[in-house]
């Protein structure tokens, strides 16, 4: 049976909420080897302002963050380099791969 995958649909629309944070995805086997549990974990990880946000063992990931807004976004929350797609960094074009709990953004999956 082949797991069914969600589409991405719609475009961003500047509200600049997934620049706030940096996000992080670790492996959940290497996490659990050196912590020993998800629990531990996310007590070391807190000590140092880093949310473990969502453990997904079954695909061996695990979700951080850490409020650490990036550098091209300007006060009101837009970022710099939104008109300029050439400059901005990969990743931002690819976000979200998957669905986040930001209500403001364009994105969806279907």
């Amino acid at each position: 049976m082949k797991k069914k995958t969600l589409e991405r649909k719609g475009e961003c629309v500047s509200c600049g909420e997934c620049c706030q944070r940096v996000r992080i995805t670790s492996v959940y086997s290497h996490l659990i080897a050196n912590h020993g549990s998800i629990d531990e974990a996310r007590a070391y990880y807190s000590y140092r302002g880093i949310r473990l946000v969502e453990s997904l063992p079954a695909i061996d990931r695990v979700m951080l963050e850490i409020d650490i807004p990036c550098s091209q976004l300007t006060a009101d929350k837009k970022c710099r380099l939104h008109e300029t797609p050439e400059k901005k960094p990969l990743i931002c074009h690819k976000y979200p791969w998957f669905k986040d709990d930001i209500e403001s953004c364009g994105y969806r999956f279907e």
